[in-house]
C-alpha cells in the first residue's frame, strides 16, 4: 500500500519564513545531518581564527589609518585619493583572480588557422582561452552597468574614511563608524522590504544614542599640534565626515546585495565588476585632488601620483585589501552573532591603542556611549524569539533523518538521496556542510522553494 504524505498537522512542517530564518542561521543550528569534520588550523576551528583576524584587522586599520594622516607632517602626507585607486586595483585583482580560478571550461572545442588549414590547440592553451573567453563575457555582461551605482559609492565612502580618521581618535571614529549599521538597516528596510524585530529597533535607538554620547568627548571642536607643520585635527568635519561615509556604506552594500539577489552573476565576477567601474571616480579625483595638483606639475602625473606613498601608506592599503580576504573567510564560516562580538572586540582594541599610542583621554561619556554602543551591536545580531524557538525542533528533524537513514539502508529500491514524502536532501549521506545544500534541505520541507541568498560581498 503506497504511503500517505503528511497532513497538515505535521510537526516536522516547516513553513517558508522559518525555512528563510533557519537558512540565515544555519552555522548556529547546524542542519546538516551528516557530521563533517569542522575546517581547522593548528586544532583551531577556522571560524573563530577568522574572526580574531578580522578584529585585529578592524583595529589595525584604524590606527593605521589614523597614524598615518595625523603624525606625520602635512608637507609629507600622502594622497588619500591615490591609497582609495590602490586599493581598488589591488582589490580588483585579486577577485579576478580567484573569479578566474573558479570559471569552468567546459567542453567547447577550439583551433587555429594556419594557411588555411584548422588545428587542433593544445590543452593547456585551449583551457586558457576558453577560460578567458568566459570571464570576459562573464565580466562585460549586459548588466554590468548596474555596478556602477555602489561603484561609485565605495569610492566616496573610502574617501570619506580617511577624512574622519584624520579628524578623529582612533577610539572614535572606530565606535562611531558603526552607525553603519543604523543606515544599512534602513535600507535595508526601505529596499529589501527588510522586517526588523523590535529588539533590533532598540538596539538602533540605544547605537544612535551612544555614538552621540562617544561624540560629546570629541566636539570640542578643533584639536591642534605641537608642530605647526603637523596635522590640526577638526572633530566636527571628522564627524560629518563618518556619518556621510556610513550613509554611502549602507546604501552601496544594500544595492550590492539587490543586484546579487536579482541576477545569476558570481560575486567575485561582480567584485571585479566593482573594481573597474570605480577606476574612473578614482582618476576624476585625483585629477582634481587640491592635495596633488601642485605635484603633478613638477614631477610628472605618475610620479606625482605615488608622491609621499611610503610605507604607511603601503600599510593602509594593505590592511584595507586584507580586510577583504578575512571578510570572506567570516562569510564562509561564521556567523552574524559571532562578528558583533569581533566588532566589539576591534572597538575595545583600538581604545586600548589610542591610550597607549596617541595618548588618548578616556572620559565617563565615552566609556558609556562605548558600552551602549557594544550593546547595542550585540543585541542587533541576536536571533528572534521564533528562531529561537526553532532551535528545540532541530532535534526532532535530526531524529526524523536518522529514522529515514536506516530505512534507506533496508530498502535497496529506495533512492539514497529521494525521500518520496520529505523530498530531496533532507538526508544527506554525501557530508555536504554548505548553506545551499543545507537550504533546499529545509525548502524541501518547506510548501515553497524560494532561492537561496547570494553571499554577501567579501572584498568590500
Amino acid at each position: 500500500m503506497p504511503r500517505q504524505p503528511p497532513n497538515s498537522s505535521n510537526p516536522f512542517k516547516i513553513t517558508l519564513p522559518e525555512a528563510r530564518e533557519l537558512h540565515e542561521h544555519n552555522d548556529d543550528l547546524d542542519l546538516t545531518l551528516a557530521t563533517p569534520s569542522v575546517p581547522s588550523l593548528w586544532g583551531i576551528p577556522l571560524k573563530y581564527i577568522s574572526l580574531v583576524t578580522l578584529a585585529v584587522q578592524n583595529s589595525l586599520l584604524t590606527i593605521i589609518m589614523h597614524y598615518s594622516r595625523v603624525s606625520i607632517p602635512v608637507s609629507r602626507t600622502y594622497s588619500a585619493a591615490t591609497a582609495v585607486l590602490m586599493n581598488e586595483v589591488l582589490k580588483g585583482s585579486i577577485s579576478l583572480a580567484i573569479a578566474y580560478w573558479r570559471v569552468e571550461t567546459g567542453n567547447t572545442p577550439l583551433s587555429t588557422s594556419l594557411d588555411g588549414q584548422s588545428y587542433p590547440l593544445q590543452e593547456g592553451r585551449r583551457t586558457l582561452i576558453t577560460k578567458t573567453k568566459k570571464l570576459l563575457r562573464e565580466v562585460f555582461s549586459a548588466d554590468c552597468w548596474k555596478l556602477s551605482i555602489p561603484a561609485i559609492l565605495y569610492v566616496i565612502q573610502n574617501n570619506l574614511q580617511y577624512v574622519a580618521a584624520s579628524n578623529l581618535d582612533a577610539a572614535t571614529f572606530q565606535v562611531s563608524y558603526q552607525m553603519k549599521i543604523l543606515t544599512t538597516a534602513a535600507f535595508s528596510v526601505l529596499l529589501l522590504r527588510k522586517k526588523l524585530t523590535s529588539t533590533q529597533w532598540v538596539s538602533l535607538m540605544f547605537l544612535a544614542a551612544g555614538v552621540g554620547l562617544v561624540q560629546i568627548q570629541s566636539g570640542a571642536g578643533h584639536r591642534t599640534s605641537s608642530s605647526p607643520d603637523m596635522h590640526t585635527m577638526n572633530a566636527m568635519k571628522g564627524f560629518f565626515a563618518v556619518v556621510a561615509a556610513c550613509f554611502t556604506s549602507g546604501l552601496a552594500g544594500v544595492y550590492f546585495e539587490m543586484v546579487l539577489k536579482n541576477s545569476q552573476g558570481d560575486l567575485w565576477v561582480r567584485n571585479v565588476q566593482l573594481s573597474l567601474f570605480s577606476l574612473l571616480p578614482c582618476i576624476v579625483h585625483i585629477v582634481f585632488s587640491h592635495e596633488s595638483g601642485p605635484a603633478l606639475g613638477s614631477l610628472g602625473w605618475f610620479r606625482g601620483l605615488f608622491a609621499n606613498f611610503g610605507l604607511w601608506a603601503w600599510s593602509t592599503v594593505l590592511v584595507q585589501v586584507l580586510g577583504g580576504l578575512v571578510t570572506a573567510m567570516v562569510i564562509k564560516y561564521s556567523d552574524n552573532i559571532l562578528k558583533g562580538f569581533a566588532t566589539s572586540l576591534s572597538i575595545v582594541m583600538s581604545f586600548l591603542a589610542s591610550v597607549a599610542l596617541f595618548d588618548f583621554r578616556m572620559t565617563w561619556t565615552f566609556v558609556i556611549g562605548s558600552a551602549v554602543v557594544l550593546n547595542a551591536t550585540w543585541m542587533y545580531n541576536q536571533p528572534s524569539k521564533r528562531f529561537v524557538s526553532l532551535v528545540a525542533s532541530r532535534d526532532k528533524v535530526k531524529s526524523l533523518g536518522a529514522v529515514w537513514n536506516e530505512k534507506w539502508k533496508a530498502d535497496p529500491l529506495r533512492s539514497p538521496s529521494v525521500d518520496p514524502v520529505y523530498g530531496a536532501g533532507v538526508i544527506s549521506s554525501t557530508g555536504s556542510n554548505s548553506r545551499t545544500a543545507s537550504y533546499i534541505s529545509l525548502s524541501s520541507l518547506s510548501s515553497t522553494s524560494p532561492p537561496p541568498d547570494e553571499e554577501k560581498m567579501a572584498l568590500r
